[in-house]
């Protein structure tokens, strides 16, 4: 089989400019470091990621893989989703069996949390509740300030400011099913930015602010840069104050604010690991954990400005996260 240049680089069909830039420097890392385990050479990795970082070159490049697909296809024997699926039904048919055959022990449950059928979501992790829980809206309290004044430069004072911004972005296909999740920040009246690999595989997109849910459509893209605005009607949330990467240095404390696993207004805090030098500008490489999910989250510094989008992450590393910065947000 004939590795296409996605493959050298180890990105998918539809990755954005940005992720294939981060490919290369990983190959080329891996390269100067001599861990490499693939077969492809050096060249192979310069020439992938000179046909994939030029848009034309690359809509060129793509016309070419469809033929070259069903070729393959042709001369296998075995259809591909046979041969992952067989060892999936084995293994599940497994499961079952152990589970019917052996003897049932008396299961202890906390307590069942009920759900109101309008606001269920397959896609956000069910509660469990230990203790009575607390009167009110618990994403209130988390922000609330009662008894202490929030100290500027914290995390309790970047989510005070910065949360009532940050939204969950559901995408739905044409039946209504979940078909991913992820996050957005409020920049204006009504519009809200996020990542286009979030919105792409969907046909409805909605957003929740706060215990509020709005239909969403996208009104601009730029999928260079995997940054997509959100048209929200009826969304009166405040809008975010835009920071700059020009302000950015290693070593400074930021905040990432988002919905992993749907978990929404889910803060995590870390430091500016480093300053990546893109065609186009800078990337902010970040300790402060991310999950999927988090995509399209705001990333925010002391003062409570944003100043990155969470895009993506290393695959192979840890804490190695980036952000796309918020200069980027004027050219969409």
């Amino acid at each position: 089989m004939t590795r296409t240049h996605y493959d050298v680089l180890g990105v998918e069909r539809d990755a954005s400019s940005v992720e294939i830039a981060a490919a290369f420097r990983e190959r080329v890392d891996e390269f100067k470091n001599r861990t490499y385990a693939g077969t492809d050479s050096l060249d192979d990795v310069r020439e992938a990621y000179r046909v994939l970082s030029n848009n034309t070159v690359r809509a060129g490049y793509d016309e070419t893989l469809p033929a070259r697909r069903r070729s393959v296809k042709k001369e296998s024997g075995v259809p591909g989703w046979v041969k992952w699926a067989l060892p999936v039904v084995i293994v599940a048919a497994g499961l079952a069996w152990m589970k019917w055959s052996k003897p049932r022990e008396p299961v202890m449950t906390v307590k069942s949390v009920s759900r109101v059928a309008s606001d269920y979501d397959p896609t956000r992790p069910a509660p469990v509740t230990i203790a009575p829980p607390v009167p009110g809206n618990a994403f209130e309290s988390t922000a609330s300030t009662t008894n202490l004044p929030a100290v500027m430069g914290t995390a309790e004072s970047v989510f005070a400011s910065a949360s009532q911004s940050v939204a969950r972005v559901l995408v739905r296909d044409a039946g209504g099913q979940p078909v991913s999740q992820g996050s957005g920040v409020v920049i204006g009246p009504g519009v809200v930015i996020t990542n286009c690999h979030v919105t792409r595989n969907g046909s409805e997109i909605s957003v929740k602010v706060g215990n509020e849910e709005y239909r969403a459509s996208v009104s601009a893209e730029d999928n260079e840069h995997d940054l997509c605005k959100l048209s929200v009607s009826g969304l009166s949330a405040p809008a975010v104050q835009l920071g700059s990467v020009a302000n950015l240095k290693p070593g400074q404390r930021v905040f990432a604010i988002g919905a992993p696993q749907g978990l929404e207004l889910t803060i995590s805090e870390g430091i500016v690991s480093a300053l990546r030098d893109f065609p186009d500008g800078k990337v902010i490489q970040t300790s402060a954990p991310i999950s999927p999910g988090s995509s399209g989250g705001g990333l925010f510094d002391t003062q409570g400005r944003l100043v990155g989008i969470v895009t993506f992450q290393h695959k192979f590393g840890q804490n190695l996260n980036f952000a796309v910065p918020a200069d980027w947000i004027n050219k969409v």
